[in-house]
């Protein structure tokens, strides 16, 4: 349990430390300890931050039941909208403060983070101007509103959410910020109290006071507020190193849009993965019905859990990679890279032979009883998550090809799972039905896996060559 007091200690005495000793580290220690300072952090803190969704998920699955879980995935798209929105200022403004405070130039790096949180302002007030008139229009575009109960409970969700949009946005913006002050473990600390406060409130809200997705929506949004006005005011006390003071609200206008233009990989990421979700839904529609759009988020959810711990760990792997190759230590580069593609490879078999031997017992956690929904659940989970190692063996090697500096190749295999998911959603289902949907991501991670196998094997083989070259 959080105690306060040691959770106030953290605005006094959390720094980040950059000294010498750090860099000495990533020479000298063993690659595999290295490889578990990073990983296990980064990991924890992925999986923090994707709790809020998949709390979500377990309290609507068990107290509301398929027609909840199928509304939350049809109106998510938008929701996602938000979170990129949300990651564009994040990203664009702690990267730019990052600059500017390395320059020495913390005045400038002070009207960034007041014109971030202006532009914070500002999308809160605009998503919601234009989205709650047209919610009508929104419900329809998502397919929504095919089913009364279905369209019901999703209307009850987007109209709060919607409503609540910059907290949505706020936490992520100040979590990032705090974190680039200097604050590392405070920044944790906020992002876990945020998911205890939700688990609690989503019990009180969708499971003892039976509000359905809107009680989902409202201890989501609650927790979200805790976490922002705690980060506001880290930065309004003496303790932050870019403190806000009432006398000196002066952004840097100048500076939106190197923030929009910084930021705009992450809003394409997040938009990318709401599309997916979008065609997704919509072929579930036409080759199944909403309980098929359930089943899909049984998996869905499932899936999350096992692609933030991959992530987590590829985050974690990044610098100690992008380190040995900026200090031409080709060893220690092929070390990390094979450690962190063999940990990955490990996660993922041990992912996929729990989801094929216990699929009924996976589906339990989002489920109030219904055996069509375990039955539906349980296929999908089989058929949707039948290439888990080789979806992990793609995330850890686009982050790897990103660490080493070959960022044209990541991207094209970020946008290549879009390009080859798309026609597969649109064929395979034409010869195999509902199956089809569920095949269709396996069978992308198939080719890309085989693709991102030989761009690695050709990156490890130079770099043992450089390695050989190094030491003869």
């Amino acid at each position: 349990m959080l105690r306060w007091p040691s959770f106030i200690a953290l605005y006094r005495n959390d720094a980040m430390p950059h000294t010498n000793t750090h860099i000495r580290d990533l020479d000298t220690l063993p690659v595999s300890t290295l490889f578990w300072r990073y990983a296990i952090p980064s990991i924890a803190g992925m999986l923090v931050t994707g709790l809020y969704a998949v709390i979500d998920g377990i309290f609507v699955g068990h107290y509301v039941g398929s027609h909840g879980l199928a509304a939350i995935n049809l109106a998510y798209p938008l929701v996602m909208l938000q979170v990129g929105l949300g990651a564009m200022i994040s990203m664009g403004a702690a990267t730019r403060i990052a600059i500017q405070q390395g320059a020495g130039d913390m005045r400038a790096a002070r009207g960034t983070l007041l014109a971030a949180l202006a532009l914070l302002a500002l999308l809160s007030a605009l998503l919601p101007a234009l989205g709650l008139p047209n919610i009508d229009l929104l419900l329809s575009w998502l397919k929504a509103d095919v089913q009364p109960q279905v369209a019901e409970q999703a209307r009850g969700y987007l109209l709060l959410m919607l409503s609540g949009a910059g907290l949505t946005m706020g936490p992520m913006l100040l979590t990032y910020l705090v974190r680039n002050d200097g604050r590392p473990k405070l920044s944790t600390a906020l992002m876990t109290l945020g998911a205890l406060l939700n688990i609690g409130l989503d019990y009180l809200f969708v499971g003892v006071m039976g509000k359905g997705l809107a009680g989902a929506a409202i201890g989501t949004l609650l927790a979200e507020a805790v976490v922002l006005i705690l980060a506001l005011a880290y930065f309004f006390s003496p303790r932050a190193a870019l403190r806000i003071k009432l006398g000196q609200l002066r952004p840097d206008w100048q500076g939106l849009w190197p923030i929009l233009a910084l930021g705009a990989p992450s809003l394409l990421m997040e938009l990318n993965l709401a599309l997916l979700l979008f065609a997704h839904n919509r072929q579930l529609l036409v080759w199944g019905d909403d309980l098929s759009v359930a089943a899909y988020a049984v998996a869905g959810y499932s899936e999350s859990l096992f692609t933030l711990v991959i992530h987590g760990l590829a985050v974690g792997m990044q610098p100690l990679l992008g380190h040995a190759i900026g200090a031409g230590q080709p060893d220690r580069a092929r070390a990390a890279l094979l450690h962190g593609l063999k940990v990955g490879l490990g996660i993922g078999v041990a992912a996929w032979m729990a989801v094929q031997r216990f699929p009924a017992w996976i589906a339990g956690w989002y489920s109030d009883g219904s055996a069509e929904l375990i039955e539906a659940g349980s296929r999908a989970l089989r058929l949707h998550l039948l290439a888990m190692p080789l979806d992990g063996l793609v995330i850890v090697g686009a982050t790897a090809l990103q660490a080493m500096a070959l960022t044209r190749l990541a991207l094209g295999v970020t946008v290549g799972k879009t390009a080859l998911l798309l026609p597969a959603l649109a064929l395979l289902p034409m010869a195999m039905g509902l199956d089809g949907v569920w095949l269709a991501m396996p069978m992308v991670n198939l080719l890309l896996g085989v693709a991102v196998s030989l761009l690695l094997w050709k990156q490890i083989g130079q770099l043992q060559g450089g390695a050989r070259a190094e030491s003869s």
